[in-house]
């Protein structure tokens, strides 16, 4: 039979309470240790994390300023922009052009005279419609020549090479109305009627030849089939559609409206904005950066208060070393433009963040570009440097992944040691209760034999208790 333990019955003493207080007294300095180590790793992993991010967000804006195409990007200004839109790749030919909107392209459109309504029937046979030099043909036979017949047998048909039909109905009757797909002088309709002896009505009065003069046109040219015409410094160009490109080198024009002999601008010029706007956001960047390293290694002699990575030897490396690359002049940029310095870009000696001088900078860019190239972009340039020495610390199992690395072990390390106290002290209460309970126990065989004795001598003869 198993047995029944009733800790303190014995003596009335609180066994459990004291071997808590036993077990917690052996937990507690061993406890608060590693709970100090364990704040001070996780503390100083998150600040290697938010370096690390910091770091991460600095090298996108040096992406910017080593990427090529940022030096060779275009901007286009159009004087109407009501009349036309341009856009400019990185090879368009810099420069101011004149231009002149015409006429915008057009869908041929052709109308049939009036008839009594859509049910009225046109007539039997075959009609050919070309365009573009591809055609199709349509067998129109009798009890489906009516004019919303023939509208349906066109927009149906598989072969159909690019025309719509719909009807049009106002005070004289109905019109059948033929509308081309695309734009274009090439997208002229043509339409031909074959009949026989054998057919009903008269098919042909749906004939359209472009080439023959109005008058000899049953249908009527609603609107002309037309290409877009644009005049750039006095060379014509044409167009199918709305737009022309490559009639300038990596440029595309649309054409939005068309005011003949209207004369208006085109500028093409480097896109200087955006260089400007990469190097704000490079010296931006690079002040956040500045800043967290800043807080991160800070120490208050007055209040002794210390940031997460004070007295860090990695960190105190990289804080010297961006100095030390900001202010370095650049190997083959122009002597007098090979430091961020003489573009307007200084530094703040006590905290070492970057200050620019906006209108330095803005002049500097107008009026000598391409330096900006050499300063910047490159293997050599100054973004390329910076972005190596950041990619030191970020990489993968680069300097910040070996020191996080290495806590992220003391950590688990720390996770064993509590198991292993767990485990020890479980040990130890275990024992502490078999020997309080062991003494528990003979107390109260010791106090069962005293009130016994006690008991006898109350009995013997001539025995007076004292009070």
């Amino acid at each position: 039979m198993a047995q029944i333990i009733s800790s303190g019955i014995g003596s009335g003493l609180d066994v459990s309470g004291l071997v808590s207080q036993l077990v917690q007294a052996e937990r507690a300095p061993v406890e608060n240790r590693l709970n100090t180590k364990e704040i001070k790793a996780q503390s100083r992993l998150s600040a290697y994390g938010t370096l690390k991010s910091s770091l991460s967000s600095f090298q996108s804006a040096l992406t910017a300023l080593q990427n090529s195409e940022l030096y060779q990007g275009r901007t286009s200004t159009v004087s109407n922009k009501d009349l036309f839109t341009v856009s400019a790749g990185d090879t368009a030919s810099v420069g101011n052009y004149t231009i002149q909107a015409e006429n915008l392209a057009s869908r041929h459109k052709l109308a049939s005279t009036a008839f009594a309504d859509d049910d009225t029937s046109v007539g039997t046979g075959t009609l050919t419609f070309t365009i573009s030099g591809e055609s199709f043909d349509l067998e129109i036979s009798s009890g489906s020549d009516s004019l919303s017949a023939i509208r349906d047998a066109v927009n149906d048909a598989s072969d159909n090479v690019g025309v719509k039909a719909s009807i049009i109905r106002d005070e004289n009757g109905s019109h059948l109305i033929f509308t081309a797909d695309e734009t274009g002088a090439d997208n002229a309709i043509t339409i031909s009627a074959t009949t026989t002896g054998t057919d009903t009505g008269d098919l042909t009065q749906l004939n359209f030849d472009p080439n023959a003069i109005p008058a000899n046109n049953p249908m009527t040219e609603q609107q002309e089939a037309l290409d877009a015409t644009l005049i750039i410094d006095g060379f014509t160009a044409k167009s199918a559609t709305n737009t022309f490109d490559n009639v300038i080198d990596d440029v595309s024009i649309n054409l939005k409206d068309s005011e003949a002999g209207q004369k208006e601008s085109l500028d093409i010029a480097l896109d200087k904005s955006a260089v400007k706007k990469a190097i704000n956001q490079f010296v931006q960047a690079y002040n956040t950066l500045r800043d967290n390293i800043n807080t991160l290694k800070a120490y208050d002699p007055d209040t002794g208060a210390a940031g997460l990575l004070q007295g860090d030897s990695a960190t105190n490396r990289l804080s010297s070393q961006l100095r030390q690359a900001i202010s370095d002049t650049v190997s083959g940029a122009d002597a007098d433009l090979d430091t961020l310095a003489e573009i307007g870009i200084t530094t703040n000696f006590e905290n070492g963040t970057l200050k620019v001088d906006k209108d330095m900078l803005d002049s500097l860019v107008d009026e000598r570009f391409d330096d900006f190239v050499s300063l910047f972009a490159g293997d050599n340039g100054l973004a390329s440097r910076l972005d190596g020495l950041a990619d030191q610390y970020t990489k993968f199992e680069g300097t910040l992944d070996t020191l996080s690395n290495g806590l992220q072990g003391e950590i688990d390390r720390i996770t064993d040691q509590r198991e292993s106290l767990a485990r020890r002290l479980a040990s130890v209460e275990a024992r502490y209760l078999q020997q309080f309970n062991a003494l528990d126990t003979l107390l109260g065989e010791l106090n069962q034999t005293s009130s016994f004795l006690t008991s006898q001598l109350d009995n013997l003869p001539g025995f007076t208790k004292k009070d």
